[in-house]
């Protein structure tokens, strides 16, 4: 029960907390935590009344997450002779002039409202509407206006209303902003007569709840977290009489608690159709969104992104993201100091009636703050980013930043784009104890943005080039991981010059390569794929092979038109090739078995300096030239 508690604990610390910055504020939003004996509902028809309960107007708009009162039942069971709720509903319980082809609850609705308005704890606002109900003139109403509301030829059963009223004196208009109307429903329902028992959450003796809420993930939401309704089945097996004996939960604790866990998702969640991941700490402060992206991390500006992707040298090997991560932390840190604990929780639907929890952690806040820290810098790499100028929309900057990959662009680069749901639902699951619990990352995911990053051909250019960062961030945090703090295997974002790695010197050779084709095409105007692009996933399977025919094709076909338009050129990258060749150890050179992904990183550690010393280089010949 230690998840309900938590929850339940959140709620209370947090019940005095509005909207804030990274929220909707917009009327239909849940902004706030709903308050007790609330629920939240779509909603289809808005009804204007005045202080006596007579009809002003009515307008039609579908608003979604409007707050209102509810009884324990009525927020759950509303599928075979549903119970009403206290005062916004359906016009097929609102109206007692409805007479479509839905079945009519009307009475079961005026009694509730009536019991309200005529209670202790009535409210102005309920009387109006009470009295309004009462004349029974909903559906003419509705007809007659002028905003043509509902037609002859429809059944408006199904449409959701909710009220205003307008009183002389009173500002708020609107009865689900109302917190006097709110409070006095709670104080009238608190009063009715509810079964006491000892609830196991905090220990003490309450009224327990006997049905607990939906609509957790959204306001159409039907599967529960906790449910004992099966009382005819085998539900016991003999072990107790009834679910009470099993644990027996507070109805007030319940609905705090789901409550609470309704306004976090709505909140600060992570969704990827029925899945939820949800992380927060208790105390109610801020925490770091545990499957961002580095740059959603950082919450920079446009133009910070721009100068860092404009100004940082390659050769900056990550320092910049390092200090920038550490300060990130560091500010958590100081934000979340009085927090005692932070809470990591999966939620996931097989079908439309159960929700269960896929995924549990408690974790003090400096461990998660370590956690998130571990995670990005040993998942950090190079990735190539677009950014619109605000000043000019038809400019665009692009260039490397260092950054840890998203779980979901992870999942793409393993399985491309178009990948189902359901497979990167599964991807994310697996991802989460990665970062929550330090685990090692699964080898198949390695292998699979390794395929993909090797067959360039199969993808656009903007897709393999983060498929290509993706594998190289995969293959480092696994290397880091499995080291045991082996200096050998801690790979830096940097190109090791001295590293002689089989697998890494080839990916090397297989940059020079494209880089040289690539130079050679450029000067002759030649607008196609080079050798070295078209033959990656050859060369990753069978690498001395390959590199034989690529080096052949380069030397008849490329070195005499580079020879006579670029010696310099030519003579420095056969210089280079010589220079990585010599590094090779024994008959690591004629090994032709298959490359691991650390070939990617040495191809693109090389890549990305050749494309840094030729940008100098022509930086400095324009400089010549003037």
């Amino acid at each position: 029960m230690s998840w309900i508690e938590e929850l339940y604990n959140t709620y209370e610390n947090c019940s005095g907390i509005g909207p804030n910055n990274n929220t909707p504020t917009s009327d239909t939003s849940c902004s706030s935590l709903t308050p007790l004996y609330h629920t939240l509902n779509n909603t289809h028809i808005e009804i204007r009344l005045n202080g006596n309960g007579d009809f002003i107007d009515a307008k039609l708009e579908q608003l979604k997450n409007t707050i209102i009162p509810c009884t324990e039942k009525s927020a759950n069971a509303r599928a075979n002779n549903p119970p009403p709720h206290p005062l916004c509903d359906k016009i097929q319980f609102c109206a007692k002039d409805y007479n479509g082809s839905k079945p009519s609850y009307y009475h079961k609705y005026i009694e509730l409202l009536g019991g309200w308005a005529n209670s202790e704890s009535k409210h102005p606002m309920v009387e109006a509407i009470y009295k309004y109900v009462k004349k029974g003139t909903l559906i003419s109403d509705l007809k007659n206006t002028h905003n043509q509301i509902i037609n002859d030829d429809e059944d408006p059963g199904g449409l959701f209303i909710r009220w205003k009223v307008e009183s002389p004196g009173i500002n708020e208009i609107c009865c689900w902003k109302s917190d006097s109307l709110s409070e006095n429903w709670i104080k009238f329902y608190g009063s009715q007569d509810i079964k006491e028992e000892i609830c196991f959450v905090i220990g003490k003796k309450t009224g327990i709840a006997t049905n607990h809420p939906m609509r957790v993930r959204n306001s159409g939401d039907k599967a529960k977290l906790i449910s004992s309704n099966d009382t005819d089945g085998f539900t016991f097996l003999g072990r107790f009489c009834n679910a009470n004996q099993s644990v027996s939960i507070g109805s007030e604790v319940s609905q705090k608690a789901h409550s609470a866990l309704r306004w976090l998702i709505e909140r600060q969640s992570f969704r990827n159709g029925d899945q939820v991941i949800v992380s927060w700490a208790v105390s109610g402060q801020e925490t770091p969104d545990l499957l961002a992206d580095s740059l959603s991390l950082f919450d920079e500006t446009d133009e910070e992104k721009i100068i860092e992707v404009t100004k940082i040298s390659y050769h900056d090997a990550g320092q910049t993201f390092a200090r920038k991560l550490s300060q990130k932390i560091a500010g958590y840190k100081a934000e979340l100091k009085n927090a005692s604990k932070i809470v990591v929780m999966g939620l996931d639907s097989a079908g439309p009636g159960r929700l269960s929890i896929s995924f549990y952690r408690e974790l003090s806040n400096s461990e998660f703050l370590e956690r998130i820290e571990s995670w990005h810098s040993q998942m950090a790499w190079f990735f190539l980013e677009f950014f619109q100028d605000a000043s000019d929309k038809k400019k665009k900057h692009s260039g490397y930043m260092v950054i840890a990959p998203a779980p979901r662009i992870i999942a793409e680069a393993c399985y491309g784009i178009r990948l189902d749901d359901k497979l990167k639902k599964s991807t994310i699951e697996r991802l989460l104890p990665c970062i929550v619990d330090r685990r090692q990352i699964p080898i198949d995911l390695v292998d699979f943005a390794v395929k993909r990053a090797s067959n360039k051909i199969g993808m656009e250019h903007w897709e393999w080039e983060r498929t290509l960062s993706v594998a190289c961030a995969l293959y480092r945090c696994y290397s880091i991981r499995n080291s045991n703090n082996s200096i050998k295997n801690q790979y830096t974002m940097a190109l090791e010059n001295g590293r002689t790695d089989r697998d890494y010197l080839y990916g090397r050779l297989l940059a020079v390569a494209e880089h040289i084709e690539e130079r050679a095409l450029f000067l002759s105007k030649e607008n196609r794929e080079t050798n070295a692009a078209r033959m990656m996933h050859m060369f990753s399977e069978h690498p001395f092979k390959t590199w034989e025919k690529l080096w052949a094709a380069l030397s008849i076909g490329y070195f005499p038109r580079l020879q006579s338009k670029r010696p310099n050129f030519l003579f420095k990258m056969k210089n280079l090739v010589g220079e990585i060749n010599s590094l090779f150890i024994h008959s690591d050179f004629e090994n032709d078995n298959r490359l691991t992904g650390l070939y990617l990183l040495g191809y693109h550690c090389q890549r990305l300096e050749l494309v840094q010393k030729n940008e100098k280089e022509e930086k400095e010949t324009e400089l010549e030239n003037n």
